[in-house]
């Protein structure tokens, strides 16, 4: 008796595993051919963009060499990459191009490139943010303290990764325009933060040695000044 109820459970077993196969086995199948293509369209992915990245890579290593030759027209060679090469490669080729500007002389024009890399919402914000100090250092005696103030006031907090260049840049803009309080209070954030390179911090040293004196000589010629007190009043007698 057992191996006929045996039998009868395992012939149940088998018709229900058949009517799940008819019901369901479709959607098995399917499953099974979506993982295979998932999986081979993300190696084939994978593969396709470091392929795209070594070429990028090359790309840029190339016109590094192209604009080292004497005479060469390095801006253009920068400015052309720049067109066709991926967002990060593209940013890099924009901030080489608009160094090879200012070694040349043309202000004007590597204004331009940082200003293009700076409206470049593909690019990575740090590059961004690197192109706008860049900028604001060639604007610095043509372009106003409170212009310079709107570009790089955002960039002197104490999280920003170009805070002290950002510092040095709006310093010297107010040293300029003689508003020495200004200009003090710059310089020393970068002798005070203890992540200010070498460089940048001799510098901000020079720069309070010239301001201090104005800073002293503003301080005695606009004493404080008292508030005036109200005279007591008392209930008359």
């Amino acid at each position: 008796m057992a191996d006929i109820f045996r039998e009868v459970d395992d012939d149940l077993r088998r018709d229900n595993a058949q009517q799940l196969w008819d019901k369901y086995g479709i959607y098995l199948i399917g499953a099974a051919v979506a993982i295979v293509v998932v999986t081979s369209a993300f190696v084939g992915w994978r593969a396709f963009t470091t392929s795209q990245a070594e070429t990028a890579a090359l790309a840029f290593i190339e016109a590094e060499r192209a604009a080292s030759v004497e005479g060469a027209d390095a801006p253009a060679i920068y400015a052309a990459l720049a067109e066709d090469a991926p967002a990060g490669y593209a940013a890099l080729a924009r901030l080489r191009a608009a160094a090879a500007f200012t070694e040349a002389g043309e202000k004007v024009a590597a204004v331009e490139t940082y200003e293009t890399l700076v409206a470049d919402t593909s690019a990575e914000p740090i590059l961004r943010d690197l192109a706008q100090v860049k900028a604001g250092a060639l604007l610095v005696g043509e372009a106003s303290y409170d212009d310079l103030a709107t570009r790089l006031v955002a960039l002197t907090d104490e999280s920003a990764p170009w805070r002290n260049p950002a510092r040095e840049v709006l310093g010297l803009a107010a040293y300029r325009e003689q508003k020495y309080e200004r200009a003090y209070a710059y310089f020393q954030e970068i002798v005070n933060d203890p992540t200010a390179t070498p460089g940048v911090r001799d510098r901000a040293h020079v720069m309070i040695a010239l301001v201090d004196p104005h800073v002293a000589r503003s301080a005695v010629a606009a004493p404080e000044t008292e508030t005036p007190t109200e005279p007591e009043t008392g209930d008359a007698e």
